[in-house]
């Protein structure tokens, strides 16, 4: 789409688009797409209304599949009117991005690495901008609400899948595809919410059964992957990738958030020095040199994956209530 000047500024502000990735932004919008932002502008528009704003503006043949492929990529949010009636509005770069690694992974890893290094530098910025100071305020005793609060250790992880049996399913965990740089698996993030604007309300997703759930989860947690979350979805956290644990080590929040329920200890008397603390420990608490585990308790973060893979038994947990 050959964009007037005025139309390219008039888009950029829409869509809330950084000026140094206007080059990227638009490979992540059809032509469609964007002669849709420019007709929207920054309103809600009633479904009915907008299909007939499409189609007198001549954008689509048929308007309702343009919007249905528009929420499908996070190009429009769901918005509802105080009856509850269906509305639709613009999204902005900032939702649209993860989609584009998730879902479209092949056309943004054509990106040179400098623009996906640079893209994720500001879109953590906005994220850090957005929970930063919740988690701030939990470090000084208020109780505030941000998503991934709470490092689970395998059982209470399996607890959620059988709370929310009739319901799971899993989709690519979108810090992993928007960083590219861990080769732990990618497909890990299972969620159990169908509302508007979830991943599973915009088509996306592989429906899981309860069983199968758990032998993921398990089969994560041997990949080096933390379980953490909460009643509608479990990450499974990477130390490289994950946007909630860079935020914590940017605010210094380890111990408070994510919230550890349990004090690891380690029986070096039991230990074998097998390493398999150390392989999936990603915060360097245990490490193994010259064929000796060691344990550096500073670096833990009690995220209790150790403890899973320990075949000796040789790391316990002792939840800190009994502790304090």
């Amino acid at each position: 789409m050959a964009l007037s000047k005025e139309e390219r500024a008039e888009l950029l502000a829409l869509f809330e688009i950084p000026a140094q990735f206007t080059a990227e932004a638009l490979k992540m919008l059809s032509e469609q797409e964007m002669k849709l932002i420019l007709l929207m502008k920054k309103r809600d528009w009633p479904e009915q209304e907008l299909e007939a704003a499409i189609a007198d503006a001549g954008i689509a043949r048929d308007p309702a599949i343009l919007i249905k492929s528009a929420y499908r990529r996070a190009v429009l949010n769901k918005t509802r009117a105080e009856d509850g009636a269906l509305r639709y509005r613009i999204a902005n770069l900032y939702d649209r991005y993860p989609y584009f690694a998730q879902f479209e992974p092949e056309e943004y890893l054509k990106f040179p690495r400098e623009k996906i290094e640079a893209l994720n530098a500001w879109d953590f910025e906005v994220y850090y901008g957005v929970y930063g100071e919740d988690v701030k305020a939990k470090m000084r005793g208020l109780e505030t609400y941000v998503h991934n609060s709470t490092f689970l250790t395998l059982p209470e992880a399996e607890a959620f899948v059988d709370k929310h049996h009739e319901h799971i399913y899993v989709v690519p965990c979108n810090c992993k595809c928007m960083m590219d740089v861990t080769a732990k698996p990618r497909n890990v993030c299972v969620k159990f919410d169908d509302g508007d604007n979830s991943v599973w309300d915009r088509g996306y997703g592989q429906m899981l059964t309860a069983e199968h759930a758990k032998e993921l989860l398990r089969r994560y947690n041997r990949a080096g992957l933390m379980q953490n979350g909460e009643d509608f979805a479990i990450c499974n956290c990477d130390g490289e990738s994950c946007y909630p644990l860079q935020m914590a080590r940017k605010a210094g929040s380890q111990g408070v958030y994510p919230r550890s329920r349990y004090r690891i200890v380690w029986n070096e008397e039991k230990c074998i020095n097998c390493g398999a603390c150390a392989r999936v420990c990603n915060f360097a608490a245990f490490t193994r040199d010259d064929g000796k585990v060691s344990f550096h308790r500073e670096n833990c973060w009690g995220c209790t994956i150790c403890s899973a893979n320990c075949p000796k038994g040789a790391i316990t947990l002792v939840p800190l209530d009994a502790v304090n």
